[in-house]
Parts: structure tokens; C-alpha cells; sequence
């Protein structure tokens, strides 16, 4: 079921809106509809990307990974050959 819902929208957003609209011959609700849910699936395909990646390290690969950031942070001595 569709709501009434009032935005605040900058002006070249809505000028872009009303252009998507007309040259598509669909409503403004059509546009910003399909706009979200490609931008829904754009994040997902991303967040998706990376927890695949994430998942492709190994338990001791990762702690090795994780250590030597840790190290890196915690150092100090930084020798700039003065």
C-alpha cells in the first residue's frame, strides 16, 4: 500500500527527477522507487564483495594479517634517516 511522504529534496534533485520522469514517460514516485532499489542492490553487491572477501582468509592467516597491523600501530620507532 502506498503512503503520501513529504521530502525536502534540493532543487537540481527534483529538476533531475522531473527530467527521469518525463523522458521516461513514468511517474516521479516510479523514478525515486526504482532509484532506491538499485541503490538497495548496489550496497548489497558491495557489502556482499567484501564479506567474500573477508571470508577467503584462513583463521591463522587472518590473526597474521591482524597482528602485524596491531604492531604496526603500537610502533613508535619510526627511523626517518636523519
Amino acid at each position: 500500500m502506498r503512503q503520501a511522504t513529504n521530502f525536502r529534496l534540493e532543487e537540481n534533485v527534483l529538476t533531475t527527477i522531473n527530467l527521469l520522469a518525463k523522458d521516461l514517460h513514468t511517474t516521479k514516485t516510479s523514478v525515486i522507487e526504482e532509484a532506491v532499489i538499485h541503490y538497495a542492490a548496489s550496497l548489497k553487491t558491495k557489502r556482499n564483495a567484501l564479506l567474500q572477501f573477508a571470508g577467503s582468509l584462513g583463521a591463522s592467516e587472518a590473526d597474521r594479517i591482524l597482528a602485524a597491523i596491531q604492531q604496526d600501530k603500537n610502533s613508535k620507532d619510526i627511523d626517518f634517516g636523519l
